[in-house]
């Protein structure tokens, strides 16, 4: 049986893009429910977040408590985004960006954020702290909140949002929410890939649930990387304290050989592509060359050591950074003596943000009537390369989806959805437990992240996009249809949870190897070793992924502009990269 639940506003979501969706949806006078896959403001990549808010210094000052940089403006903060983005950023929503930041801010104070450290453009806080204040404003503003609820299918009617297929999952029962509107804010699919720097509940079901139901997708071939982030020992894998401590303090990268994989670049280039976030993509390049060419060690990654650092200033750091050598419930110590020896461990990149998404105008509407969107699931502001932070992304996107969202439902009316089609989802959904014999679905996710990494990494060819593509039509044809969970208990059943997220997790990876393999050029954080100059006559273009009966269509379109002039001509991988860290607004770059 399926319950059905019935409310204006339905917000798919539990981190900080939801939650202030359901704020922003609740200023409308309409009902608003959230839903929370895991445990309520304890899910999602927020609380696992630094957490740094950019905005322009300016206004930053203007703000009673904080010191902004005074000189700082708008425009810079635009500049800046725009030119770490390779010129391919959506400018619209960049405006939104820099526009809705201060405000957001001040209400994230006034709603009781602490605010640890701060500097010229920025201010540091905690995930919990901002999921915290965030989930008080949303009970007092009468969101109603679900969690362990797991969205399986928009369910749409002559184009219209008519509601949500879902899935509880500490009961195994089936919900069907009736809606007006829907705000997707499920974040990234960390998950399709192994190791990743996320949350194990971040699968992309938002966004593979939008293109099933007919939404676009774009730019998903730009994944960032986090560089530096630990490789082994097994129980560290995936953490990034190494690429904290490496970005405060600095140290040495070496191959296999014991040479510095930084020494023969540019100095300019290396300056700024460890000290800066521009790291992420510099130094992801630099280590998937490095192991390509055969100079990787056990793991596929590279050493990590202190150097030359002195080992007073590493101690010195991580007594306020990782204090009593603990982060994020691992234990470090081991590594303390690592470093206090100037030993190395095994590094590389792992994926840790998602560029591209579900195609929204500025209004954050999908091109499906009642469906909106916000935060690491949109195809947003930041363009081919992030370095600005998610955390005002996901806040001023949640804001305004939210309203329009809620502002849309205030005036329409309840759609009708098929009942048979609610059936034969549900009947979908259950496949895996009633099969009595097949496949297991961690074992197959886990030869899926494997390949993910393998051939949809920082550097890319079209011979691999292709194998990867043939792997995933194997996995579809001969896997897929044999899923099947051990218990056939419907509570708390993780893999069959695992099962619903490995379809969606597969047809992300197919939509980003398929976008991929179209863009013959490099940009950002895609990298074609066999196209290995910047584009801008040809590829200052957005990648559209639409699914047409059961098929991918990638196509693509013109990069928004408004008051930037992207750029003309080919030029280097390198060198653009180079000239795009120079516009910087501090560097006497255009602004």
């Amino acid at each position: 049986m399926t319950e059905i639940l019935e409310t204006d506003v339905l917000v798919v979501g539990g981190g900080g893009a939801g939650f202030r969706s359901a704020i922003g949806a609740s200023t409308k006078n309409v009902s608003v429910t959230l839903l929370s896959k895991g445990p309520l403001g304890r899910c999602g990549a927020t609380p696992m977040a630094g957490a740094d808010f950019t905005l322009d210094g300016k206004s930053m000052s203007e703000i009673e408590g904080l010191a902004g940089d005074v000189n700082d403006s708008k425009e810079k903060v635009l500049n800046d985004i725009v030119t770490q983005g390779w010129y391919l950023n959506n400018q619209k929503l960049v405006e939104q960006y820099v526009q809705r930041a201060p405000q957001c801010l001040q209400e994230l104070i006034e709603w009781g954020i602490t605010i640890k450290v701060s500097d010229e453009r920025m201010v540091f806080t905690s995930g919990t702290g901002i999921m915290d204040a965030l989930l008080k404003k949303a009970r007092a503003s009468g969101v109603n909140f679900l969690e362990d609820i797991m969205a399986i299918e928009l369910i749409t009617h002559n184009g219209k949002i008519a509601g949500v297929q879902a899935l509880e999952i500490r009961s195994g029962r089936f919900i069907y929410f009736k809606t007006k509107a829907v705000v997707l804010a499920t974040g990234g699919w960390h998950k399709g890939f192994s190791p990743n720097t996320g949350m194990r509940d971040l699968s992309g079901e938002g966004i593979a649930m939008a293109q099933r139901a007919g939404a676009s997708l774009g730019n998903m071939e730009f994944i960032t990387f986090c560089c530096n982030v630990f490789y082994a020992p097994l129980m560290w894998r995936g953490s990034i304290a190494p690429y904290i401590l490496s970005l405060i303090c600095g140290g040495r990268l070496t191959n296999s050989d014991g040479k510095d994989i930084l020494s023969e670049h540019d100095s300019f280039l290396v300056e700024k592509g460890t000290l800066t976030e521009w790291n992420k993509s510099f130094i992801s390049y630099i280590t998937a060359k490095e192991t390509r060419a055969g100079k990787g060690l056990e793991n596929g990654g590279i050493h990590y050591s202190r150097g030359d650092v002195p080992w007073e200033n590493i101690d010195l750091v991580a007594s306020i950074i990782f204090p009593k050598w603990k982060y994020k419930a691992l234990d470090l110590s081991s590594w303390q003596q690592m470093l206090e020896k100037n030993e190395p461990v095994e590094v590389g990149p792992a994926v840790e943000y998602f560029d591209g998404g579900i195609v929204v105008n500025d209004r954050f509407e999908t091109n499906i009537e009642g469906l909106y969107a916000a935060g690491e699931c949109t195809l947003g502001a930041f363009g081919a390369n992030r370095v600005f932070a998610a955390i005002t992304e996901m806040l001023v996107q949640g804001a305004d989806a939210g309203a329009h969202a809620g502002g849309y439902a205030a005036g329409a009316e309840f759609v009708r959805p098929s009942e048979e089609q609610i059936k034969s989802l549900r009947e979908e959904a259950e496949q895996p437990l009633f099969r009595r014999e097949g496949e297991s679905p961690p074992k197959l996710r886990k030869q899926v992240q494997e390949e993910a990494h393998r051939n949809l990494g920082p550097i890319r060819t079209h011979d691999e996009l292709n194998s990867f593509l043939s792997f995933l039509d194997g996995v579809k044809m001969n896997h897929m249809p044999l899923l099947t969970t051990v218990s056939k208990n419907r509570i708390y059943n993780k893999e069959w949870i695992e099962a619903l997220e490995l379809k969606n997790m597969i047809q992300l990876l197919e939509s980003a190897a398929q976008s991929a393999l179209a863009r013959t050029e490099s940009r950002g954080v895609h990298f074609r070793e066999d196209y290995p100059n910047v584009d801008n006559d040809h590829w200052m273009q957005e990648s559209i992924v639409r699914l047409d009966n059961g098929t991918l269509q990638v196509n693509k379109r013109p990069v928004t502009v408004s008051s930037m002039t992207p750029p003309k001509g080919k030029t280097p991988y390198l060198d653009f990269m180079k000239q795009m860290m120079a516009a910087h607004s501090d560097t006497g770059g255009k602004h």
